[in-house]
């Protein structure tokens, strides 16, 4: 009778570690935008200017990638359109890629990116923000370039979270006009 009981408790021990491990797992993956709850993805509001704040700094000054990763999706896309004269180069990676990139181009200098205006669709679960921009070498220098971040966000009954973002550069191709100048009016 004792080994038994002992294969029973052996069995619930068993079958609580495996529902233990399941229910983990599924909170870790039951919503779409990941496990982390970050306060700055609670709102559209919120998640664009903390985007913008991370990737801003001085040389050497440490930006908050963790915080970055959370307020994407696990599977997001960051594509930067690039242009080489007439050439157009797009080149789509992943979170990781795009840290990557900005460690590598920023290493040695101050960049700073401000929203200038923006333009929001949102409809459901899903939003899809046209961001304009301006960046800077320092706060206090005029903007050496603008372009429109077009970011698809999703909140997964929880939080925003980044899909994808895609952003180009004005160039004489394709200069601001007045209308993407004052997308918020």
């Amino acid at each position: 009778m004792k080994s038994v009981a002992k294969r029973t408790l052996k069995y619930r021990f068993i079958a609580a570690l495996v529902c233990t491990f399941a229910t983990s797992a599924y909170a870790e993956t039951s919503y779409f935008c990941g496990a982390d709850n970050p306060k700055q993805a609670a709102q559209i509001e919120t998640l664009i200017p903390t985007l913008y704040d991370i990737v801003s700094g001085r040389p050497g000054e440490a930006k908050d990638w963790h915080l970055l990763k959370q307020l994407f999706s696990p599977k997001a896309m960051i594509t930067p359109v690039f242009h080489n004269g007439k050439d157009v180069i797009a080149q789509p990676g992943s979170v990781e890629q795009f840290i990557a990139l900005n460690q590598r181009l920023f290493k040695d200098k101050g960049f700073f990116e401000r929203e200038v205006s923006q333009k929001v669709f949102k409809f459901g679960h899903m939003a899809n923000v046209l961001s304009v921009y301006e960046s800077r070498r320092s706060p206090e220098l005029a903007p050496y370039a603008r372009g429109v971040n077009s970011f698809q966000l999703l909140n997964d009954g929880r939080r925003w979270c980044v899909l994808s973002v895609t952003w180009d550069s004005e160039s004489e191709q394709h200069p601001f006009t007045e209308q993407i100048l004052h997308l918020s009016d």
